[in-house]
């Protein structure tokens, strides 16, 4: 059967694959690689990478692509929004709790600046609640990093920076304060250990259902 994937070129020295939340296969590959060496390395790979595709944790679906154009659906907290197209030059991404508004000269760059509003609204969001939660435990956050990141929805670096995924803030609270108990449990326990669960638990009693979300939704947020 043929196995289809993506390959990006880069200045590594070796060969990678990973198969991504959405069931894609990208190959990383140094500059210099030739289309046989990838192929065979590819080919060498191919049960592992079959088997990584049957993972129930995968996506059922695949990856949206997003047209942004007036009427598409875009999620915040949980809830969805329309696109509303404006002729008046904006330069940025508006919301007014109804719909969001866009300029028609900005459709070029549109993916830029809706990536830039939700990075905003998730530093606004998520810091309170980190605090928050963070006080409960009887630690604290060092710092809270709000980036792209392309496989995960967060983490903890030893010295207690929390790093979490802009597009979160698309979920509904339950799940965000999931993403961020979990975070916040590795600073007290590194592991995914019985003792980190119950620390997750404790804190947010619907951890599971939240957890169930991600797995079924989450491919909605991948755009």
């Amino acid at each position: 059967m043929n196995l289809e994937y993506d390959i990006i070129y880069s200045n590594r020295r070796t060969i990678g694959i990973t198969v991504e939340r959405d069931r894609r296969v990208v190959v990383r590959a140094p500059k210099h690689a030739v289309s046989a060496a990838v192929a065979a390395i590819v080919e060498q790979k191919r049960l592992w990478i079959w088997n990584k595709l049957r993972d129930p944790r995968k996506y059922p679906h695949s990856r949206p692509e997003k047209e942004f154009v007036a009427g598409e659906a875009f999620l915040f907290l949980g809830q969805s929004f329309g696109l509303k197209l404006v002729s008046e030059r904006r330069g940025d991404v508006r919301f007014d709790g109804r719909y969001f508004e866009l300029s028609r000269d900005d459709r070029r760059t549109v993916r830029e600046l809706f990536v830039a509003w939700y990075r905003a609204q998730a530093k606004v969001h998520l810091t309170p609640r980190v605090d928050a939660m963070a006080r409960a435990m009887g630690i604290a956050a060092k710092r809270i990093v709000v980036r792209e990141m392309t496989s995960r929805w967060g983490s903890c670096s030893p010295s207690g920076t929390l790093t979490f995924n802009w597009r979160i803030v698309q979920a509904p609270t339950g799940v965000v304060d999931y993403l961020i108990a979990h975070e916040l449990a590795h600073v007290i326990e590194p592991a995914h250990s019985p003792d980190f669960w119950n620390i997750v638990a404790v804190h947010v009693p619907a951890w599971e259902k939240a957890r169930r979300w991600l797995r079924q939704h989450g491919g909605r947020l991948e755009w």
